[in-house]
């Protein structure tokens, strides 16, 4: 059986850290992706009163939350209108994509007759979704003078956060600012949010009205920041499993498909049952390191789809059936944290935690 198993306190203590970096801003928590991988209704039962909104994306994830909080969701994704009447029933909160979604949900919540609250998503270089720069104005005052919405917010999304001295952050930033003062020439409670975890930290002067910290409330720091108090967030997760096999190799035998690894007579092998079907990724056979009491092993073969296997050498610490494997590490400089694992696979945090599946239980401690 492999568990995630999620730190109630650590996870808690993380968001009452960035709600005192932030200041009078809301916190919009995202949990889309179920919760980059750490699962949806947990995480959200254990913070809905640290929080002002969660947000998701798309309608399923958000009935998701309704269905444990009370908090208002915002789905970032595009509107699928098979589920819209739910979605306004629930009074979830839209983002507008299009000029054109305005007058769809007009109609939509006349038949209903129960007003839409909704956010604009404003394309101010990202160039992915939302309502181009130059029309946003033209969109704004529309959605504001609608009878059938409620103009709860507007916001865009920085491209290049990760990279704090990137000139278009800048740019992306003084387009939202004109939007910001054009908003709040119509109303100063429509809420302008812009920053994500890596945004608010890397910028100064952009939290406006919300934050969205994803990655950071999960416990990953962008590598770049150093402040004292942001530096006591910490991983909220630990990724275990059991040894179910130990294996003896008798000389010239090797392991896993196409026996790409070759041990030596009398070596042994401890089996653990996880492989890429669970998520765990696959580019780590023959390279990543799991922790089996508070020693590091490394991976040996190709990972299968169920299935993983760690070279013990002599098992000199004498590994049994039954032990304990830590595969994901909530201490970063960890060889087998998600952040040493991303630096192997090439890849990003965010990548190796969202992707573990439902094979995989999640509890809270």
């Amino acid at each position: 059986m492999n568990i995630l198993k999620i730190s109630k306190q650590t996870l808690r203590n993380n968001i009452k850290i960035i709600r005192e970096y932030i200041g009078n801003a809301k916190m919009c928590f995202p949990v889309k992706a179920n919760a980059y991988g750490h699962g949806i209704e947990d995480i959200v039962e254990n913070t809905h009163d640290l929080v002002d909104f969660f947000a998701v994306a798309n309608s399923l994830e958000a009935f998701r939350v309704t269905a444990v909080a009370k908090n208002p969701v915002l789905v970032f994704g595009v509107i699928y209108y098979e589920y819209i009447e739910k979605m306004i029933s629930e009074n979830i909160r839209v983002s507008i994509q299009d000029y054109e979604d305005i007058e769809k949900l007009e109609q939509i919540a006349k038949e209903l007759d129960k007003k839409v609250y909704a956010h604009i998503n404003i394309n101010t270089g990202m160039n992915r979704m939302g309502v181009d720069y130059n029309d946003a104005c033209r969109t704004i005052q529309r959605a504001y003078e609608s009878d059938w919405l409620i103009l709860e917010g507007v916001y865009s999304h920085l491209a290049c956060a990760d990279n704090r001295d990137h000139p278009t952050n800048i740019k992306q930033k003084n387009r939202f600012d004109s939007i910001v003062k054009f908003t709040k020439g119509l109303s100063q409670d429509i809420i302008c949010h812009l920053s994500n975890s890596y945004g608010f930290l890397g910028q100064k002067g952009i939290c406006y009205d919300m934050v969205r910290p994803g990655i950071l409330s999960y416990g990953f720091l962008p590598e770049f920041y150093v402040d004292r108090v942001i530096r006591e967030i910490k991983p909220i997760a630990r990724l275990l499993s059991k040894v179910v096999k130990i294996i003896t190799l008798q000389e010239g035998e090797g392991v896993g498909y196409s026996l790409i690894y070759r041990g030596f007579e009398g070596e042994q092998l401890a089996v653990i049952p996880i492989g890429y079907g669970d998520g765990f990724p696959r580019e780590l056979g023959d390279r990543g390191f799991v922790n089996i009491n508070d020693v590091m092993y490394p991976m040996a073969g190709r990972m299968s789809m169920d299935s993983l296997t760690v070279s013990l050498g002599i098992n000199e610490y004498d590994v049994k059936v039954g032990d304990t494997v830590e595969l994901i590490s909530a201490i970063p400089r960890n060889r087998n944290s998600a952040f040493s694992i991303a630096k192997q696979t090439n890849t990003i945090e965010y990548d190796i935690m969202s992707t573990l599946n439902d094979r995989i239980i999640r509890k809270i401690i």
